[in-house]
């Protein structure tokens, strides 16, 4: 059957999406945990819906899948399933490279806090550090039927900017599904509403003072979330993403005025690994062994103890 593009206002993140992205995740690092018992270190990285009870709808929209990791030695009691956000997702910092692939990344790796003004997580202490582990999606309209599982897995495991995310983590992630929507031409630049849209920008410049390699095109997204989780105001927020977008030559009025740039918006949704085992397995962690939690532990208290230089977030 050919999948479905809906209207926008049809598409909303849920919270089955999240627990799916779990269900594939752990199905591809743990096998035993799936009901084939099959191992997935294949190179598909498209799990089987035969081994979860969710099937992602038959619909087709541009997506990110967000990993997060809380930095904290030991993980949270379980939390009531809550929803993040309906239209605009202000919570995690997500955001593309650029226009020449189909698949792009977010390019923040620095650490925030879950104090957001529409994370309705109020079970979880407003001071909870969430370190970001991989993003990656699309924004070009994907079948979510398979989409979702391809980059849950991809997000996870193969965003060059980190290590592959490990078995012993899992008790410490949350995930993030975005669904993207609401697409608008803008009139310039400036044309969008920071907490409310996510931007696309595309411009033409050279990054030598020399002719002869021409003007050169540039291209980059943010999510609607990233400006706000900044503080930035909408000038910074354009200021970085040319930057971002590859662009080194110097940013005058007739540059910005050049831009052409799309604003959007995002249904998200987050559900953490807790959440997940509440919601999908009555509670019962199919992890929850005294060995793996030792590993686990051991495996933070390394981490947690290496010296990490602190810089400023300026290339999301």
């Amino acid at each position: 059957m050919a999948a479905v593009t809906t209207k926008d206002d049809d598409i909303t993140a849920t919270a089955q999406m999240c627990t799916y992205c779990f269900d594939v995740l752990l199905q591809k690092l743990h096998p035993s945990t799936s009901s084939s018992g099959k191992s997935n270190d294949d190179d598909d990285d498209i799990i089987s819906t035969s081994t979860t009870q969710y099937n992602p709808p038959n619909v087709k929209c541009p997506l990110f899948v967000t990993w997060e990791k809380c930095q904290s030695i030991l993980p949270h009691p379980p939390p009531l399933l809550s929803k993040v956000s309906s239209s605009s997702g202000i919570v995690t910092p997500c955001s593309s490279t650029t226009a020449s692939s189909s698949v792009i990344t977010d390019d923040d790796t620095s650490t925030h806090n879950n104090n957001d003004t529409n994370n309705n997580d109020s079970s979880v202490p407003a001071s909870t550090i969430y370190e970001l582990r991989g993003c990656i999606g699309t924004l070009a309209p994907r079948q979510l039927q398979h989409a979702l599982s391809e980059f849950a897995i991809t997000s996870a495991l193969h965003d060059g900017r980190f290590d592959p995310i490990s078995l012993h983590e899992l008790p410490f992630l949350r995930v993030g599904v975005s669904l993207l929507v609401n697409y608008e031409e803008c009139q310039d630049c400036f044309d969008w509403i920071v907490g409310v849209h996510g931007i696309i920008i595309k411009f033409g410049g050279s990054n030598s003072s020399s002719s002869a390699r021409g003007m050169e095109q540039h291209s980059a997204t943010f999510l609607p979330e990233v400006a706000k989780e900044q503080s930035w105001s909408q000038k910074e927020a354009v200021l970085s993403l040319i930057r971002k977008a590859g662009y080194r030559g110097r940013i005058t009025n007739d540059l910005l005025s050049q831009i052409q740039c799309t604003r959007y918006q995002s249904s998200k949704y987050r559900i953490s690994y807790q959440e997940y085992i509440a919601e999908r397995h009555n509670g019962k962690d199919p992890l929850n062994r005294a060995d793996f939690m030792a590993a686990a532990v051991a495996e933070e208290v390394v981490r947690n103890s290496r010296v990490k230089p602190v810089t400023p977030c300026v290339n999301l």
